[in-house]
């Protein structure tokens, strides 16, 4: 009887035993799984820090373009249509990093279509322009010097930001507003004989509160000035901030359309400013 007995507490208690597993893994489950929470921007930036990283792996390989894209950004690689997948196909792909032109207020790389480099980078431009990728992958596919020269913290940033597609031609205008993480383009027409454009980005910040914006100018013959990023602040307002830059060429600046892209690298709700 005394064995009987011993037998029925046992699968009395057993029975229980999984009831109280189920209650304390459900408890254990609430309190982790936010813990365990991937943030879209991070696991993005990690991504990217992998393919600079096969990017070195592979520094000297001879290979096409899209031999190069497809190995070391495969997720971008996938999203691009076949038209441009054959356009890549045609270059030899050889790595070179070009020396960044450091200007005042910020830093720039210059492009042009006589350069085997720069018609290689202008193909892959054109290749991921409108494909639906962070602004840090497109930074570092499209201008990797300008990439690698700029911040980690500004580089989680881009990360986080959807790029934004070049819409219709709206000219550039006197005010307009921008939140953080969003990018605005905007467009202006130069004509011939003129060797000077500035640009002067401005806005003001409400009391205690620190945003920055950023300017990159495209110019009509494919020259990238920027991200422009480091801005100054008036000596009469010091909340008033301002990203003054100018392009000089004694023969010309490039005629045609110029494209202004506004971007909201950290923003307190909204930002209103002039260009």
């Amino acid at each position: 009887m005394r064995m009987k007995a011993y037998r029925t507490k046992e699968v009395l208690s057993i029975k229980k035993i999984p009831q109280t597993i189920l209650l304390a893994g459900f408890l254990f489950l609430l309190l982790i799984i936010p813990a365990l929470a991937v943030d879209p921007a991070e696991e993005n930036y990690l991504q990217i820090q992998k393919s600079l990283d096969l990017m070195e792996q592979y520094n000297g390989t001879e290979m096409t373009t899209a031999e190069y894209l497809e190995k070391i950004w495969p997720q971008v690689y996938a999203k691009i249509s076949p038209e441009h997948k054959e356009k890549l196909a045609a270059f030899t792909h050889i790595w070179e990093l070009k020396e960044l032109d450091r200007t005042d207020g910020g830093t720039g790389i210059g492009f042009t279509l006589n350069e085997a480099i720069g018609r290689e980078r202008f193909a892959l431009m054109d290749a991921i322009e409108k494909l639906e990728i962070t602004e840090g992958e497109y930074q570092a596919i499209a201008q990797t010097e300008i990439y690698l020269d700029l911040s980690e913290d500004l580089r989680k940033h881009l990360s986080g930001m959807v790029r934004a597609q070049r819409g219709p031609d709206v000219g550039v205008r006197g005010g307009a507003s921008i939140t953080e993480g969003e990018t605005q383009w905007f467009s202006k027409n130069v004509t011939a004989n003129v060797t000077r454009i500035s640009v002067d980005l401005q806005w003001e910040n409400p009391a205690n509160i620190q945003n920055n914006l950023s300017i990159t100018i495209y110019s009509p013959d494919r020259c990238v000035f920027g991200p422009f990023i480091e801005a100054e602040s008036f000596y009469s307002n010091p909340q008033k901030m301002q990203i003054h830059t100018y392009i000089v060429r004694p023969e010309g600046v490039a005629e045609g359309e110029w494209w202004y892209c506004i971007q909201g690298v950290k923003v307190d709700g909204v930002q209103n400013y002039t260009i």
